[in-house]
């Protein structure tokens, strides 16, 4: 039996999310479709992240048992042809037994796109959210520098966590970056609370607009409540980019097939 990883990408519009759901289409059971019929097995694949209806990804990771033996440098191509346009495996990984797509990330990374437009724009408002007002980038990166570390982000969390479980996360990376018209909020983290990054973005660009002080994250994370955090931003800008890995620190042998290292197993466009 082979354990593999498929680096999967897709766009989220039409889908009710990542998870598999019995009544609405999901990028789980429409991989499982796909897999399955590829590999000539019942497949059931383990995701990363769950991302939510509308959310994207470039970088989703999941894993999968088999006993098929197509090879590695085929699999993405033959899983794709019974995928929809909308999700592709970018790439396939021979992993170690026992390997767990979600349980054994190091980090994820996530892209949100705010784009600053007068007029909206019908084919980038698709993987965006269009505003009509200008953005303060200074300010902006100012406001996000106290949620990196470890916190609780109870006030960033749509429902809680679930019972028994930490709001305790440790965000590694909130960085702000300004690409032509549009303002990227790149947050990456050991693992995140439901909506997490979208009620993120909702409030550091209230903060770029003016209508909140630099410090507003700062506050509403020390006061960990969610109510002040209000509506979370749209799910349309927003798009896993890359889920990092490990191997238990160890760096694979020279020749050693199929193995990769935290940087080499991801999604991220170069």
């Amino acid at each position: 039996m082979r354990t593999l990883a498929l680096t999967v990408a897709y766009d989220g519009t039409d889908w009710a999310g990542f998870q598999r759901q019995a009544a609405r289409p999901s990028i789980q059971g429409a991989l499982e479709t796909a897999l399955s019929a590829a590999l000539q097995h019942p497949v059931a694949v383990l995701g990363a992240g769950r991302t939510d209806a509308g959310v994207h990804a470039l970088g989703q990771v999941v894993s999968l048992c088999t006993a098929n033996p197509l090879p590695l440098e085929r699999v993405a191509r033959v899983v794709n042809r019974w995928l929809p346009p909308s999700i592709r495996v970018r790439r396939a990984w021979e992993c170690p037994s026992g390997f767990h797509a979600r349980l054994d990330a190091r980090y994820r990374r996530y892209w949100y796109v705010v784009q600053m437009a007068r007029r909206p724009d019908p084919l980038r408002g698709r993987f965006s959210w269009q505003v009509d007002r200008p953005l303060n980038v200074a300010a902006m990166r100012v406001a996000l520098q106290p949620l990196v570390g470890r916190h609780d982000f109870q006030a960033f969390c749509q429902e809680g966590p679930p019972p028994g479980e930490s709001a305790v996360r440790t965000v590694q990376r909130a960085r702000v970056h300004r690409w032509r018209d549009a303002v990227i909020i790149e947050v990456q983290a050991d693992a995140f609370l439901r909506r997490m990054v979208r009620l993120l973005v909702a409030n550091v660009v209230q903060v770029g607009w003016g209508d909140r002080p630099v410090n507003w994250l700062g506050a509403l994370l020390q006061g960990r409540n969610r109510h002040p955090s209000g509506m979370a931003a749209p799910s349309t800008g927003l798009i896993l980019m890359r889920v990092g890995y490990a191997w238990n620190g160890q760096v694979p042998e020279a020749g050693q097939r199929g193995v990769r290292t935290d940087e080499e197993l991801s999604g991220e466009i170069a």
